[in-house]
Parts: structure tokens; sequence; C-alpha cells
């Protein structure tokens, strides 16, 4: 079949199993001479269709006809085999044999180019263990309830007639009606805890509405200038449109952004670490550096030293000084090396020996070879590796890149 309209035709007969020649034509604006050709031409492809004489007749399917091959073009084949490719993994696996038989019936194979993987990052089974539960609820009409995560910090526990799943931005939030609050309600499908499925079952029609943003007053969007040292390159590009990132000759990348500033925005400015800087506004860079700070403090242990070369780097290993600086005496503040004896600190230029420099790095009052931070992390990830067989050299080169901006010789002025 390759006229479209026998397919039109076939599909609308499938649909209403009967209808006249007349109303056909009106439908697939033709004559009725036109039409009864195209049920010959049907006839002739095998589709098990014919014409029923006299008055409430009309052209019909056969009572047990059933979908075949012919229903559908190569290109809607493809589409369709696509269409069950790309259910979530945990959906699709229930949906393996019906992919299985309609491969088989328009003899292709199914494609496997698109996965959709709704779960976390190391946590796939009891992500799908919670969608598998709402799926249940919401097809069979079954009440849950669940102790939801606000955004106040503060858990509630709610009873929901759930209405759909939609996914909406970022993440995957539940409609339904609460009978707590006896209206319907969005609920995002990462708060909810300890998900339950009552057995009984409820009648009531639900239509929630649209899902809507939160309708408290939006964040003011500001302006950014951001910078970020070479080695965040894949983030940046991740996360960031093409024409707002500027490289720079240094190798660094200039990124300038509109965001709303609120506290989602301080939290993911300090997921970059210490390789993201903040050129602008002067006021969200102040209060980043005070919430740095903060954080800091009450993470830093001010009776253990920094212990690059002997243990992972982890922010509990820094001391806190004042302005954010670590320690000098405890390790080199070039090469990250322990300064446990005092025979392997550098030198000054008039002797005395350096409170800040190990004597590989320092000498006389100058550094031992020019280099850049990077040729030193260079330098020192086959030391750290071989020092920490359970580290790769991609991860050693990971920690020094967040710990060595830190330190005195690479820190920015």
């Amino acid at each position: 079949m390759s006229n479209p309209r026998l397919f039109a035709l076939y599909h609308y007969l499938l649909e209403r199993r009967q209808a006249t020649a007349p109303e056909l034509a009106r439908r697939f604006e033709v004559s009725v001479r036109t039409i009864y050709r195209d049920v010959d031409a049907l006839s002739a492809a095998g589709v098990p269709v014919y014409a029923v004489p006299g008055r409430g007749g009309g052209i019909a399917l056969l009572d047990h006809c059933v979908l075949e091959r012919a229903a559908f073009s190569q290109a809607e084949q493809a589409q369709l085999l696509t269409a069950l490719q790309s259910l979530p993994d945990s959906v699709r696996a229930e949906a393996a044999g019906t992919l299985d038989k309609l491969a088989a019936l328009f003899r292709q194979r199914a494609p496997d180019w698109l996965q959709v993987d709704l779960s976390h990052w190391g946590s796939a089974a009891p992500d799908h263990a919670k969608f598998q539960r709402l799926k249940q609820a919401i097809l069979e009409r079954r009440p849950i309830s669940f102790r939801y995560m606000r955004s106040s910090g503060q858990a509630a526990l709610r009873r929901v007639l759930p209405a759909r799943l939609v996914f909406k931005g970022r993440a995957w939030y539940l409609q339904g009606f609460c009978l707590d609050r006896k209206d319907y309600r969005t609920f995002k499908v990462s708060r909810m805890l300890d998900l339950a499925v009552q057995e009984e079952s409820f009648d009531r029609p639900l239509v929630p509405p649209p899902i809507q943003a939160a309708q408290a007053e939006p964040p003011f969007p500001v302006p950014l200038t951001l910078s970020f040292a070479p080695w965040m390159a894949h983030r940046v590009y991740d996360e960031f449109a093409e024409d707002c990132i500027v490289p720079q000759a240094d190798g660094s990348f200039l990124v300038q952004v509109v965001f709303p500033e609120d506290q989602w925005l301080y939290g993911y400015l300090l997921s970059f670490g210490a390789a993201v800087e903040v050129l602008a506004p002067a006021s969200l860079r102040r209060r980043l550096g005070l919430l740095a700070r903060e954080i800091a403090r009450g993470c830093l242990d001010p009776d253990s030293a920094c212990q690059v070369s002997c243990a992972k780097m982890e922010p509990s290993q820094f001391k806190e000084v004042s302005h954010m600086q670590f320690h000098s005496g405890d390790f080199c503040q070039s090469c990250g090396m322990p300064l446990s004896e005092a025979a392997l600190r550098g030198s000054e230029a008039d002797g005395t020996p350096s409170p800040h420099y190990c004597k590989y790095c320092y000498q006389n009052g100058a550094f031992t070879g020019e280099m850049t931070m990077e040729e030193m992390i260079e330098f020192c990830t086959p030391i750290l590796v071989r020092e920490h067989p359970e580290l790769s050299a991609e991860q050693a080169r990971a920690q020094m890149h967040q710990f060595f901006p830190l330190l005195l010789r690479w820190r920015k002025k």
C-alpha cells in the first residue's frame, strides 16, 4: 500500500469498523467511485475489507481483523519501534515482549540508539522501584502515602490520590489530590520518602491543573561574569551555552550569564570549588566568600595537618587561618609535600629556613625552577600515584586541581 490515502482509509476502518461510501468520500474529499476503487486496492493487498449492501450497510472490516505489517509505512514502523525503545528502563523491561513481537512483525531489528534512565547515579534499583510503585498506584487508582521533604527542611506526612507523573525542567513530579490539603498538589518525586501504596482503590475522577511554578516572588536575575580554570572545561561546556563562553589565552574560560540570585546560585557556584572566580558583581563575590568561610569553619579540623603526599586530600585535612589561608608550616606551599622535618625546608636569601616551601621547590630565596601550576601537577602526579596505588593518574590530577589553587604559590592574587 504505497498510497497514503489507503493507509488512512485502513486506519479509519480499524477505528470505526464500518462506514458508508459517501461518508468515506466526504472524509477523504474524493468521489464515491474513488472510494470503491480504494476498497478494491485494499482487498487486493490482503486487507479483509468488504461491502455490506442495503440500508445500514457500508464498507467494513472483518470482525477478527488484526493489526498487520501492511498498516504501517516503513517510516511509521521505525517510529513505533523507536517509541518503544525510548521508554524509561523501568518501563521498557515490561514492554520487551511487545517490542520483540513488533520487530518480528515488521521484519526489522529494534533500534538501540536511545536509552532513557530515570535513576540517579549509583541508585538505579531504589529509583526504579519508586517509579514502579507510582505507576501501579496511578493505573490501579490506589491512594498513596509518603513523607515529603519540604524546602524548609522539615518532613510532612502526605496522603494523596495520584493522577499523573510529569517531567519538567530537570526533575520528575507527581500531581494528585492531597487528602490532607483537600486540593491538588504537585510533589517532587525525589523528595517523596517511605512511599507506600494502599490496598483500597478510589473512583474519584482526577483532573489536576497544568503544573505551575511556585507562586513565591521570583529572585532578581543578576548578570554574572565568571572565570573558570582550564581543567573545568568539561563542566563549562556541559552547563553553559557556547555563545556565553570566551576561551582565554591562558586556557581559562570567561563566562557571562544571567542567573537569579538565591541559595541555589550560591550552592551551584560553590560546586565548582576553587576552579571558579566570581569577577562580577562584587556584592555576590563577597557573599560567596563569606559563605565559603563559614563552610570551611565547619569542616576544617584545626588539630590535623595536611597530608598531600601520604593521604587522600580531603577538606578535613586542611588548617584554617585568617583570610582562608592554610598554615604554611605543615606542607610546602608549592608542591604540597609535608614538611615533617626541618631538613626538608627550603632556605631564604639570608639562609634561614623557609616557612613556606620545601628545599626541592625553593632555595636561597627563589624558586628552583619556573613552572606553571599545571606543570607542577603533572610533575607530582606519578609521585602521588606511586605512594597511593588505589588512585588512578586521573584521580590524582583531579584532587590536586582542587587543592593546588589554595597553595600560596598558586593562589590568585
